[in-house]
This record gives structure tokens, sequence and C-alpha cells, in this order.
């Protein structure tokens, strides 16, 4: 069954989307660039792609049924206050969907986001979504000085800006995980996959799933 998860600070909060949208729209542009040069007309440099979007259109219910695929169920109200305090601190939040042809793990920035209440259901919200590709990036801290022989700067040192990053305290599995792999990714170190076993009360190690929400 498809499922769509929203995380935010490595996992620390996280919520699954209660009701499956009737698609799932991923759209990529091409960021390539022409110029006319004399003689030879028109040429092309190819660029990477720009950063793909993907939008998400469905609703939030006020009462569980049928059609609810996650199975903790939050007000929409809930929902709304989540996703506007993950957009406006400025970090990227995660979006992952899995149980689809296409397994889907992003970095992404919170684009568009509006809602109002459904007509003809009282207490639902509807609610259309848009995400965008974050990518990860370092800024290198770099000090000109002036050379007193010739007078010209010079680039004295160049440093690495460290990227800031808190340590995650919940971590929601994804397919193709391991506790070993987690225990990497995570904390730094496979072989602390018997703490993260330990604290979630996991007799067998190998048995995780995806969704399954684990304390670290």
């Amino acid at each position: 069954m498809a499922k769509i998860y929203l995380s935010f600070n490595n996992q620390a909060e996280a919520f699954e989307f209660p009701v499956l949208p009737e698609e799932v729209e991923i759209k990529e542009s091409g960021n390539n660039k022409s110029h006319i040069l004399q003689n030879i007309g028109e040429i092309t440099v190819i660029n990477r792609i720009k950063a793909p979007t993907l939008k998400l259109e469905s609703f939030f219910p006020i009462n569980s049924g049928p059609y609810v695929t996650s199975k903790y169920l939050l007000k929409p109200n809930e929902y709304i206050e989540k996703i506007k305090r993950w957009r406006d601190t400025g970090k990227p939040v995660r979006l992952v969907i899995t149980g689809t042809s296409v397994y889907l793990s992003w970095a992404c920035t919170i684009e568009d986001f509006s809602y109002k209440e459904k007509a003809g259901a009282v207490g639902d919200i509807e609610y259309t979504i848009s995400f965008k590709e974050y990518r990860w990036f370092k800024v290198k801290k770099v000090e000109i000085v002036s050379d007193s022989k010739t007078s010209q700067p010079a680039i004295a040192k160049t440093e690495q800006r460290p990227v800031e990053k808190e340590m995650p305290k919940t971590y929601t599995v994804q397919k193709g995980d391991t506790l070993c792999s987690i225990s990497k990714k995570c904390l730094g170190d496979s072989g602390k996959y018997k703490e993260i076993a330990q604290k979630n009360h996991i007799a067998n190690p190998s048995l995780i799933y995806p969704g399954q929400v684990l304390q670290l």
C-alpha cells in the first residue's frame, strides 16, 4: 500500500498524510541555455535540470473512515499547524513516498500551501501543497589579505563552513533500511544498532518495516 510521510529535523517530528491523493504530480524542467555565435549560429549549453517539484492535493479528515490509510489520525488543524511551523523555520523538510513503483525520499522546501474547509463535510480540510527538492551545499569562507611585497591581494586561508545539523531523536524507517544502516546514517556508528533495538523493544533486529518510527 502506498504511504506518504512528511518529517522535520531529521525525523524528530513526522506525520503520515491520512488520505492518499488521487495522483502525485512531479515536474522536472530543463535549465539549458542557448547562445548565438558568429559563423556558427545557435548553440545550446546543457546544464543540470532545475530542482524538480511535486504537488499533492487531498484533504485532512475530521473523522476516520475507509479512505484513511494512516494508522494515526490527527485533527485537521494539527496537520496545518505542523506544515506552517516547519515551513516558517526556513529549514528543509523530508518527503517520503513508499509502496509505489517510484520510491521517493526528498529533502525539500514547502513552496506553496493552501487549504479550505471541504464543502459538504464540515470539519474536513482540503489542501494543496507543493514541494521543491532541496540540494545540500557547503559554503566556503575565503579570507583575502594584502601581500606586503607585491601589494597584490592573496588568499590567506580557505576553510569550509560546517553544515549545522541537529542530532536526530527519531527516524522513520524507509524501504531498504536496516538497523545497521540507520545506526550508521543517524548515529555515525553501525555498531550501535543493538542500542536502537533495545530502546525500541525490538527482539529481532532484522524485523523492521517502512513507516516504523524509531527512537534513537
